[in-house]
């Protein structure tokens, strides 16, 4: 746009300049005042001097005209070029402005979304020419809204179907082996057996365990169902895994490499411990024999935490790879299979996520990436910049 108007501009001055140098060469060419000077010179003896000085002086007025016309138009026709370009291009910024302003909020918005914020709306402009992007952008997004909101929903609803059908069978279990010693106790105490004392000790065993498996159960099941509430709070990661570790050095070689650069964390101690503490576990638990060791690192990378705890036990198969979070999910015979699924909550829960690479019978790593500065649970978000490094 601004390049045709500028480009008309030249052309109607150059069209008018072309027009204005030919009628001068045209005037130039008729050479009057040489003309009436030789006439002049000729019949000088008939023609009165005073007469014709006013006709020359006219056609030097005539010349000078046309010489100061000559610069006004090009002066003017100048003027038009640039006054015309530089409204052009006033309004092409003015024109830009009005799409790339929205355009940023556009890009601004989308990696709040991407970052899981479907809160934001991109303020309307109805002057913007992409207004019609954003009221499209601002619906797209309320339907995300709503359809993640149903999708939770329809997880949530899912997930619990499944915990009572895998809660009610575990539950099951443990009734078998209990209505069979209660029999067993009715039949021997009605039958006066001799060894009813013996039957008694051994079924009351086996009433007491089973028992103890449901109370366990029930405990997980509950610690699952209802996390207490967070309390989150800034301390050193660092520190806190130190101390959970100090316990189980007895039983395994355990070695550290712990980022001193780390720095300050936002989450809920109590709850962060119970992660360690399962993870370590859990490793442990896989080690077959004395020569077991399991590594923790933390690392920082701006604005992310990593930490790794790897171990050189007997690994996870690869069909499980993408089960161990699911709950009541264990290999184990008294496992409950919430311990993992506990686990992968509170990193959530902490705005992180906890993935699993695993080698059958030789290692298995589990990596806690932690988004710092973005807890929504009660610490200030801009605990980077009141906390330094050197704190630690």
């Amino acid at each position: 746009m601004f390049i045709l108007l500028v480009l008309s501009g030249l052309l109607t001055r150059n069209f008018f300049m072309t027009q204005f140098n030919d009628y001068s060469q045209n005037i130039t060419s008729l050479n009057l005042y040489n003309k009436v000077h030789d006439l002049y010179s000729k019949h000088k003896d008939a023609i009165d001097k005073e007469e014709v000085s006013p006709i020359l002086t006219d056609i030097n007025q005539i010349e000078l005209t046309t010489y100061l016309f000559r610069k006004d138009m090009t002066l003017y026709s100048t003027l038009y070029v640039v006054i015309s370009g530089l409204v052009v291009l006033i309004i092409l910024l003015i024109f830009l402005t009005l799409i790339t302003r929205p355009l940023n909020r556009l890009q601004a918005d989308t990696k709040k979304i991407a970052a899981g914020d479907l809160k934001v709306r991109v303020r309307e402009s109805k002057f913007s020419p992409i207004n019609g992007l954003i009221v499209s952008f601002n619906n797209m997004v309320e339907e995300l809204e709503s359809n993640r909101d149903k999708l939770i929903q329809a997880e949530k609803d899912m997930m619990w179907r499944e915990m009572a059908q895998v809660m009610a069978h575990e539950i099951k279990n443990p009734l078998t082996p209990l209505r069979l010693s209660a029999q067993r106790l009715e039949q021997k105490y009605y039958s006066e057996s001799s060894d009813f004392d013996k039957v008694f000790s051994d079924s009351l065993e086996i009433i007491n365990e089973e028992i103890d498996n449901l109370q366990t159960l029930v405990q997980e099941f509950s610690k699952f169902a209802r996390m207490p509430s967070a309390n989150f709070i800034h301390y050193n990661l660092n520190d806190q895994i130190k101390e959970i570790v100090t316990p189980y050095e007895s039983k395994v070689n355990i070695q550290l490499d712990l980022d001193g650069n780390l720095p300050k964390f936002c989450g809920d101690k109590m709850q962060m411990k119970q992660v360690f503490v399962n993870l370590i576990q859990n490793s442990i638990q896989s080690i077959r024999g004395s020569d077991g060791a399991i590594s923790i690192i933390t690392k920082y990378e701006s604005p992310k935490l990593i930490i790794t705890i790897e171990d050189n036990g007997e690994g996870i198969q690869d069909e499980d790879i993408n089960k161990i979070f699911r709950p009541y999910f264990t290999k184990r015979e008294k496992g409950t299979g919430l311990g993992l699924a506990i686990v992968k909550r509170i990193v959530s829960q902490h705005n992180g996520k906890i993935e699993v690479e695993s080698e059958k019978g030789k290692w298995t790593k589990f990596t806690i990436i932690i988004q710092l500065g973005t807890s929504h649970y009660g610490c200030n978000d801009s605990f980077l910049e009141r906390y330094s490094i050197e704190d630690n």
